[in-house]
């Protein structure tokens, strides 16, 4: 019964320090901010697509540059820089 206290500690603990990383970040921005290096709360999503298969794809603004970004799931993630 006590390893299964432990285990529960260390499992809630785990919870809330990664998720304290990206509180209220959603997963486009996330992404974005994996792919580009930005702070994830600092990357504005707009045009956000999800197709019936699970892909998703948006465009993303950060740091004066603006994104075109896509998740594949089970995939690959990938954004790309667009040149006005």
């Amino acid at each position: 019964m006590h390893l299964i206290k432990d285990n529960l500690a260390i499992l809630l603990i785990m919870f809330f320090a990664l998720g304290s990383c990206t509180f209220g970040a959603s997963m486009p921005q996330q992404i974005t901010s994996l792919n580009v290096g930005c702070n994830a709360d600092d990357v504005l999503i707009s045009d956000d697509i999800v197709e019936l298969n699970g892909e998703e794809s948006w465009t993303a603004k950060c740091d004066g540059k603006i994104y075109y970004c896509n998740y594949l799931p089970e995939s690959d993630s990938g954004c790309y820089e667009l040149k006005e």
